[in-house]
């Protein structure tokens, strides 16, 4: 992603502070204007515009967008507390997941798109996941009944391992082991960040939801 897709992704956080939620489509529609207009000035070099303006496309989706909802989130009554709870209920997935599977995981999750995940270690995390949204459910004072703590603690796990497996998805398509080097043994930023892309904008339509009921 060259200088315009960086720009553009780095300023739809922004857009979501200063405009909310009505912020985005614009957001997104100008980028996508921005894309195409700068793969018209490539020095006539037009074999992989069409690709690159795809990938700029899919980086601004997949990654601008759902941390954009991390700002919305916490604009709405309580949701400092709420993305607070987003956090620690996906790390409780991801710490549980992994010393779950490093002990007693046998039986390969997507063994072809993240040969180290397994079932066990899935259902540790899903586990952790639902301790850590009852207490912080509790201690918070969020709202919901006990029924709907593990309900919606699950359900951010279960999303959590899908975006985990997005990235995986996304890694071997393009051929690389991790996102990044910035954090030596542990990925790139993005490794630590994909299992919370998608559980933040879960978060957030569930309280839109939940206030409009």
């Amino acid at each position: 992603m060259d200088f315009v897709g960086i720009v553009s992704s780095g300023l739809m956080p922004s857009l979501c502070y200063f405009y909310g939620r009505g912020a985005l489509l614009p957001g997104v529609l100008i980028s996508l204007f921005a894309f195409f207009f700068a793969a018209m000035f490539r020095d006539n070099d037009f074999k992989d515009a069409f690709l690159d303006t795809a990938i700029k496309t899919v980086g601004l989706v997949y990654l601008a967008v759902p941390l954009s909802y991390m700002i919305l989130l916490r604009s709405l009554d309580a949701g400092r507390w709420w993305l607070l709870f987003v956090l620690f209920v996906i790390w409780a997935n991801d710490t549980f997941a992994y010393f779950t599977g490093k002990t007693i995981g046998r039986h390969k999750l997507s063994p072809y798109v993240s040969p180290n995940k397994t079932i066990e270690g899935a259902i540790g995390g899903l586990a952790g996941a639902v301790v850590a949204g009852c207490i912080l459910n509790r201690y918070l004072s969020l709202g919901m009944s006990i029924s709907g703590a593990i309900t919606v603690s699950a359900i951010l796990g279960i999303i959590g391992i899908i975006g985990d497996l997005a990235e995986s998805l996304l890694k071997r398509s393009a051929g690389v082991k991790d996102s990044g080097h910035i954090f030596p043994g542990h990925g790139g930023i993005l490794d630590r960040l994909d299992s919370l892309l998608f559980p933040v904008p879960f978060v957030y339509y569930f309280l839109i939801f939940r206030m409009q009921a």
